[in-house]
């Protein structure tokens, strides 16, 4: 049985997580003196409410490597004798690492895949294994769907403000080049494939960054009936669901769900982000 670890930055709403059994290694927020866990001992609405009004900026911090023994042992005492853990990109986090580090302790074996991405982009990835494992895939089949998700997930993104992903300390060069123009609210794009960050448009007002993703999806998503989407948000599920009506005026996707980003990846994006996570399928 082949049995399914990811982190909590991955973001996959907790039906499907139930649904597949997947086991979620929590990342942690350091806030002032106190140690929460991401979607545990924190959930997004809290973090969103106390980050509006809280002075003090919270930091993350990585799993442990005894976390990760512990989602590991759980997966096996359910019946695992395969394992694919998948985890934030290994150019944003260290996380992948300290996988690394926990598996080498185990026979069972472990295959700790890198997903070059965050939120759904690595959530669509750890599904499709799940869906493959579901179907009777050997691990071989599973890895290869994974693969081949990798190389065609997409997300667009646009932020409120550049504050939040300024004080995080992720900023690469394309943030760097936008904090000159602040303020400005950015729309971009990021694939597991390519790796980094592209702008693709400039906003004055948070209104021109709803109707800048739409734009920008229906460019790129020429057969939404033939897609997956997942529709994240920082705290803005009015906003949220004004996309879902938009986008479904044209069309069904295969799957829509939407859900808020949580405290660890709304730490670098900040309230009132609006993201469209795409998951086209290869025929």
């Amino acid at each position: 049985m082949i049995k399914f670890v990811c982190d909590s930055t991955a973001d996959i709403p907790q039906e499907l997580i139930d649904k597949f059994d997947i086991q979620v290694v929590p990342t942690h927020l350091i806030w002032g003196n106190e140690d929460y866990l991401d979607r545990v001992t924190i959930q997004p609405e809290e973090f969103y409410r106390r980050a509006a009004v809280d002075p003090v900026h919270p930091t993350s911090a990585t799993p442990s490597v005894g976390e990760f023994k512990t989602a590991f042992d759980a997966a096996i005492t359910k019946g695992a004798t395969e394992i694919v853990c998948l985890s934030i990109g290994s150019k944003l986090s260290s996380i992948m690492k300290i996988a690394q580090i926990a598996a080498a302790d185990y026979q069972v074996p472990i295959h700790v895949v890198d997903t070059q991405g965050t939120t759904m982009l690595t959530g669509w990835q750890v599904l499709a294994g799940a869906r493959r494992a579901e179907e009777g895939g050997s691990i071989s089949e599973v890895l290869d769907a994974i693969e081949k998700t990798r190389k065609s997930v997409f997300i667009l993104f646009g932020l409120d403000t550049l504050s939040w992903v300024s004080r995080g300390g992720r900023m690469g060069n394309t943030f760097r080049w936008l904090t000159g123009m602040l303020p400005v609210k950015p729309i971009l794009c990021l694939s597991s494939d390519k790796g980094k960050f592209e702008a693709i448009a400039l906003k004055r007002a948070y209104k021109g960054v709803k109707e800048g993703l739409l734009n920008a999806f229906f460019k790129r998503v020429p057969d939404i009936s033939n897609c997956r989407l997942a529709i994240l948000h920082g705290d803005a599920l009015e906003s949220a669901l004004e996309l879902q009506d938009r986008i479904l005026e044209v069309a069904q996707p295969l799957e829509l769900s939407i859900s808020s980003t949580g405290p660890v990846v709304g730490l670098h994006t900040g309230p009132k982000a609006l993201a469209l996570c795409v998951h086209p399928q290869i025929q």
